[in-house]
């Protein structure tokens, strides 16, 4: 199991919307706890009034290694992001993530760091690229207005594709779960919450697990250094070097 948590280290980025949706004080902790599993009306009203499928790029029936990377090799543009991604997406930028891992909530013994490059293309997607020395990864993350949810695809350093799908709920928070990942029986789901305001810190939390089994906690710590200009070419064949101290 420890060899296979490097593999998984592009988890996500959404979550981070800058509008908390806040629960009602009046409710009981067991009201608390139902309406968490409801997905958020904010979502929902958003989604009915975003722009036409037919105005933006098309998501592919199958997701391939070449799409992945025709995304990341286009140039960073915020410019009239979908609102659906817009309200919950990740700070565009350079981030630096330390992650702790282990086998038990109170033993998070591993400790690892990364950078990340965050970008916006055509509108719909949001593309990051995922350091950690000689290990890369690309993914990117958009909203499916046919399937009402969001979707995550990742393409691992061995070419394996991972996809997960995605909700938001109260307390704003999206939870993830896996629908493929490489590993017989493996499961895998994360919640992500902002922490900061501007949206340059965020914290998320997972588990992994085997035959339903919990075998593995992961904690990331993500940290936002510095903005991408408008336009800027992000080259996807190379390893793009983290500054090393982020400017207030």
């Amino acid at each position: 199991m420890k060899n296979l948590l490097p593999r998984l280290s592009c988890l996500l980025l959404i979550g981070c919307g800058e509008k908390e949706v806040l629960p009602d004080k009046s409710a009981t902790d067991t009201d608390s706890a139902s309406a968490r599993q409801v997905a958020s009306p904010v979502i929902e009203a958003i989604a009915s009034s975003g722009p036409a499928s037919a105005d933006l790029t098309p998501l592919p029936e199958t997701i391939t290694k070449e799409f992945i990377m025709g995304l990341w090799d286009k140039p960073h543009d915020g410019r009239d992001v979908i609102k659906e991604l817009a309200n919950v997406c990740a700070r565009e930028g350079v981030w630096k993530v330390v992650t702790t891992t282990g086998p038990d909530k109170n033993e998070m013994i591993d400790t690892s760091e990364a950078s990340m490059i965050v970008k916006i293309v055509d509108r719909r997607f949001q593309v990051w690229q995922w350091s950690a020395g000689e290990h890369i990864e690309y993914s990117f993350v958009t909203y499916d207005s046919d399937a009402e949810k969001y979707r995550w695809w990742g393409l691992l350093p061995d070419g394996f594709i991972m996809e997960w799908s995605g909700r938001r709920y109260l307390r704003n928070l999206v939870e993830w779960k896996t629908v493929k990942i490489p590993g017989e029986g493996l499961e895998m789901n994360t919640r992500v919450t902002l922490i900061a305001e501007g949206r340059k810190k965020m914290e998320m939390t997972g588990t992994i697990k085997r035959d339903d089994e919990v075998v593995a906690y992961r904690k990331d710590e993500f940290t936002w250094l510095s903005e991408l200009a408008p336009g800027t070419p992000v080259s996807g064949r190379k390893v793009i070097e983290a500054p090393e101290e982020a400017e207030e």
